[in-house]
């Protein structure tokens, strides 16, 4: 793992304190946070479907074989006023054959609304994120283990029913700097995030429930070409607030 993920960790874990409140503006009533508003935490749970790609040129690959795949992973999160935390992780078990991926990542999202009533809201989401990306094989000697930081702003809407439902739809471009772990290559990262949320209020026991769905693409631009990869994923989940 890259030394400096944790460090971005920790900063962008202390950049969402203060962003409570403001979320709150869109919550049922005005008592605070429940079971049945919208910034509930909630746990995921599903799966993502991955197509990882090489862009670069094949003579720039020290075995002439690319670390390229496509599969499904199992994908895990935590989500809580605008900070998400995630980890992806595939192998054998999922059906990877000679792959293994893992990836984690820790997202912050501020959306300013520029329109906002009480069963509808719309405007622009500022994220910051950080991602370890690592793919290996032992087919092959060098692997892919990059960790990226990067920004990006796109659109948001959300619509709720108070105490029945509440939908969001987002999407997010970004741009961003990756490294590999020795810290020995870097390059630039594009980025497109979309994901939608149709939360169901007080279902079992006074909980959530949660259907997401989320679109993740990245494309790597490193020195040397030799890890010029293309990261795409579709991510199914369920989720419950506590």
């Amino acid at each position: 793992m890259s030394k400096s993920f944790p460090k971005i960790v920790l900063l962008l874990i202390l950049l969402s304190i203060p962003t409570t409140g403001f979320s709150q503006m869109f919550s049922v009533g005005g008592n605070g946070p429940t079971n049945s508003s919208p910034i509930a935490p909630y746990i995921r749970l599903g799966v993502t479907f991955v197509d990882f790609q090489y862009q670069g040129n094949p003579n720039a690959l020290i075995q002439r074989v690319p670390l390229s795949f496509s599969g499904e992973v199992a994908h895990f999160a935590y989500e809580a006023n605008g900070l998400t935390i995630g980890a992806s992780f595939g192998n054998k078990l999922t059906g990877l054959n000679d792959r293994s991926y893992t990836g984690l990542y820790l997202n912050f999202e501020n959306p300013f609304y520029f329109i906002r009533k009480r069963n509808f809201a719309a405007g622009i989401p500022i994220k910051l994120a950080t991602k370890l990306t690592n793919v290996s094989s032992q087919n092959v000697r060098d692997g892919f283990s990059q960790t990226n930081v990067g920004v990006g702003a796109g659109v948001i809407v959300r619509a709720q029913a108070p105490e029945n439902f509440g939908f969001s739809a987002q999407l997010t471009p970004g741009i961003g700097f990756s490294t590999s772990s020795g810290g020995f290559f870097g390059g630039n990262v594009i980025s497109m995030t979309g994901k939608t949320r149709l939360n169901i209020y007080n279902v079992i026991f006074g909980k959530n429930l949660s259907l997401g769905y989320d679109y993740n693409f990245d494309s790597y631009d490193i020195d040397g070409e030799e890890f010029d990869y293309d990261f795409s994923g579709h991510t199914f989940t369920l989720g419950i607030s506590f």
